[in-house]
């Protein structure tokens, strides 16, 4: 199997925030290039990222869900 290859066509929504600078940016440069989507480019910076991230390392398959929420902010005592 091709790693730079998705193994299956199905998407999947994901929703998180970005900066209002870096959608605005993102906006610009696809209004600009004909045939590219904010998809496409979001797609392809991940992909790069995670190519990055995995490079020589072996992560084994999740056992649960994603903790839920912003991650605590390590040294803060929880009220």
């Amino acid at each position: 199997m091709n790693k730079n290859q998705p193994t299956t066509r199905r998407k999947e929504r994901v929703t998180l925030s970005l900066s209002a600078d870096m959608v605005e940016r993102l906006r610009t440069v696809v209004y600009w290039t004909p045939k590219l989507t904010l998809t496409g480019v979001i797609e392809s910076a991940i992909l790069l990222s995670l190519k990055k991230l995995e490079k020589g390392k072996r992560f084994r398959k999740r056992t649960g869900k994603l903790p839920v929420g912003r991650p605590r902010k390590h040294g803060v005592a929880a009220k």
